[in-house]
């Protein structure tokens, strides 16, 4: 079974590519959802979508409670941005058209989610092999990238399938060494600063947006945070107005706030509110005139979580690791595991394997080399859950 792995390496990384040349922006991901699923079918396994988009393949005869193996389908580029793979030695259209380095496959959301896919697909078609597959659930997310706020893993998590799942293993990172067991939690927030507007001449002295949105984030920048719980915070997007001689009738700003934890996450936002409100307050003492409430909208919210470092599912991720000459060790993340935790069930998310980088930008790029070893551990940790199981 692990020799498919191996021989097959240059059939999973074309299925990759192919993949990634699936246009899958959030909330749009449904041409890549029809080939996962596609694939899924041909091994014979029960597929299905939920009404949120999700793609689901279990044996049809299985029972009892499943491990669930999950990547996300979605990207976080736009429907504009052009997706085409530029391969080794090749001109890069990403980076000025200079040639792509040997091993290296360059295009915007080659590994992120393209490598996940195919890692799962590939192990799909490995454990069919076996001669007792573990009772295994694939799941094909929707929504896991920013403003989709892992709404197909939380949609699958308030489903009975979902909730009777024993462990979740998502496959969404870089760090072939890595098991993320815990869940960075994160909120996130749109605030619009507004007034009736006006001629910067003729009706200066009214009240600016851009003044006191720029107070605020000021402030912002100001907060001091735990270095454990680590924990940030970032404007992320800034936009208003209309023309430079104008008082903008609206200026907005998007925030993500994060923490390791769910306490230090609420003490943040805490922090934030006021912050947003005095930024509107010291505007109000210099110019009122025109002035409009400010209006805030949680535009995310991911739950923190973690699965303990002793826990079955963690302890068969590093003996997986460890089998395959790596030195595993537990770090935190955002992914789908997020959801899982939230509802109580065992979650990690592990690597896609290779060497990848820039993810999140039109800069990334993935190289295969070792892939197998990645795609070694995750089987390994389905057997030895399944071996639990029947235990």
């Amino acid at each position: 079974m692990f020799d498919h792995f191996d021989d097959d390496a240059d059939t999973i990384l074309e299925e990759q590519i192919r993949i990634c040349e699936i246009p899958a922006p959030t909330g749009q991901e449904s041409a890549r959802a029809a080939y996962v699923a596609d694939a899924l079918s041909a091994l014979g396994l029960d597929v299905h979508q939920d009404h949120v988009g999700n793609v689901i393949a279990e044996h049809e005869l299985a029972t009892g409670s499943p491990v669930v193996l999950s990547a996300h389908l979605d990207t976080v580029f736009g429907p504009e941005q052009p997706v085409r793979v530029a391969r080794p030695g090749k001109a890069n259209p990403y980076r000025d058209s200079e040639a792509v380095p040997e091993g290296e496959y360059h295009a915007p959301g080659i590994s992120d989610a393209a490598a996940g896919l195919a890692a799962m697909l590939t192990i799909a078609r490995a454990l069919q092999r076996t001669p007792q597959s573990p009772h295994v659930v694939y799941l094909a997310t929707v929504g896991e990238e920013g403003r989709g706020d892992l709404r197909g893993a939380r949609h699958f998590f308030e489903s009975e399938l979902g909730r009777s799942s024993r462990a979740f293993v998502t496959i969404d990172h870089s760090d072939p060494e890595a098991v993320v067991n815990g869940g960075i939690g994160s909120r996130r927030y749109n605030v619009r600063y507004r007034s009736n507007g006006g001629h910067s001449w003729a009706h200066f002295g009214r009240y600016n947006p851009a003044f006191a949105l720029s107070a605020a984030a000021d402030r912002l920048a100001d907060i001091r945070v735990p270095r454990r719980p680590r924990t940030s915070y970032n404007v992320g997007v800034v936009h208003g107005g209309e023309t430079v001689n104008a008082i903008p009738e609206l200026a907005q700003m998007d925030i993500d706030l994060r923490s390791e934890s769910p306490e230090q996450l609420d003490r943040l936002d805490e922090d934030v509110q006021e912050i947003i409100q005095r930024g509107h307050q010291r505007e109000l003492r210099r110019r009122s005139k025109g002035a409009l409430d400010p209006v805030i909208s949680r535009i995310g919210d991911r739950p923190a979580g973690v699965t303990a470092v002793d826990s079955p599912l963690v302890q068969a991720a590093c003996r997986a690791l460890q089998a395959e000459g790596f030195a595993p060790r537990t770090i935190a993340a955002s992914t789908d595991a997020n959801a899982a935790m939230a509802a109580g069930v065992p979650a990690v998310a592990m690597s896609w394997g290779g060497r990848s980088d820039n993810q999140h930008s039109v800069r990334e790029w993935f190289d295969p080399a070792d892939r197998s070893r990645s795609l070694r551990v995750i089987t390994r940790m389905l057997l030895e859950l399944a071996q639990q199981d029947a235990d």
